[in-house]
């Protein structure tokens, strides 16, 4: 790879990471699940639970997968499955249809996850530029998070049309990062050589050697952990905003405009995350992102009135600004033969953890 195709595959990444997921149903994720999908809250997080089990059980074999077959590859699976999963969501009528989505989805996911922040690095090394990783996945992920800002304003109305219609909105974009992320190139990676061949035992070696290296690894343990606890607490919290919105009795064309707000704070923590990162100390961003999540549960949970529904733009400043500063931090102490691995183990616990949080 040269330095013209390693910066197209920067602006190619920058497309696939804006549209990789469906910008519309945010808003009303949950109540379409229970209008729609026929499903009860326990029933939601019950099938979340389990969505959670079967990733935490691929995140291992198809981090090691891809660093084995390439991380392009795995980027391409990944995305079709995803694209079949909102093409079934936004068709979906019962429990069982849900569940389809899910597995879809779940798997999906587990194809892309530590294969696309691992293809930036290795693409930025290239050109010589890890330094540039935190910015540029910033960068990538808070045009995402303003598209979904801009879009969410729609949500409310949208679905008071048709339900299903933000849904299928979503569509679109997904078609336009399948096509992005087909059109770039695989960075060199350092553990396969010319005429190798992947084979079950380098597959269990690779994903054993990763787990030592964890286990092993004092500093990476803990930038895993944090990681985990901040985005369990997250995911948690986003699951509860539809029913705290519902028991504050918010009208559901504000909905659209909540998710407005939340995403567009994240945007702009997320662009903004290196420039936070150089002019606050280290240990005032990453106390800041714990103090950020916890206040403002506690305070919604006391005082149960809708202006409370505003303090999820703080979880959001954490949402925006914790990958790209979090996520250089553990590139910086991964090699290339391991970096998509270690970082499916983090996505594993994570999901572990989610899994307790759903069950």
């Amino acid at each position: 790879m040269d330095r013209f195709q390693a910066k197209r595959n920067l602006i190619l990444y920058g497309i696939f990471q804006a549209l990789r997921e469906p910008l519309f149903w945010g808003p009303i994720l949950i109540l379409y699940l229970k209008q729609v999908g026929h499903m009860s809250l326990s029933g939601i997080y019950l099938l979340e639970a389990g969505t959670m089990l079967l990733l935490i059980v691929l995140q291992l074999p198809t981090g090691a997968l891809a660093a084995l077959i390439g991380r392009k590859k795995m980027m391409v699976i990944g995305s079709v499955l995803i694209l079949l999963d909102n093409v079934v969501f936004a068709t979906a009528y019962s429990p069982k249809s849900v569940l389809l989505a899910n597995l879809l989805w779940a798997i999906g996911l587990s194809f892309i996850s530590g294969a696309d922040s691992s293809f930036l690095y290795d693409t930025l090394a290239v050109t010589g530029e890890t330094d540039k990783y935190k910015k540029l996945e910033g960068k990538t992920t808070g045009i995402r998070l303003l598209l979904m800002a801009l879009t969410s304003i729609a949500v409310g109305y949208l679905a008071s049309i048709n339900m299903r219609l933000p849904v299928w909105l979503g569509i679109p974009g997904m078609l336009v990062a399948l096509v992005a992320v087909c059109l770039m190139k695989e960075p060199p990676r350092i553990i396969l050589g010319l005429g190798e061949r992947v084979t079950y035992r380098r597959h269990w070696n690779l994903m054993k050697l990763s787990v030592l290296f964890v286990a092993n690894s004092r500093k990476v343990k803990w930038i895993i952990a944090y990681m985990v606890l901040l985005n369990v607490i997250g995911k948690a919290w986003f699951f509860t905003y539809n029913p705290y919105f519902e028991l504050v009795k918010l009208p559901l064309v504000f909905y659209g405009w909540v998710f407005f707000a939340m995403n567009l704070v994240a945007a702009i923590f997320s662009y903004g995350s290196d420039w936070l990162a150089k002019k606050l100390p280290e240990k005032l961003n990453i106390f800041g992102m714990v103090f950020l999540t916890g206040l403002p549960i506690v305070l919604m949970s006391i005082l149960v009135y809708w202006p409370m529904t505003l303090l999820v733009l703080f979880q959001n400043m954490v949402r925006g600004h914790l990958r790209p500063f979090m996520g250089h931090f553990l590139h910086d102490h991964l090699e290339s033969e391991n970096r998509a691995t270690v970082v499916s183990i983090q996505a594993a616990v994570d999901g572990f953890g989610q899994f307790f949080f759903g069950y």
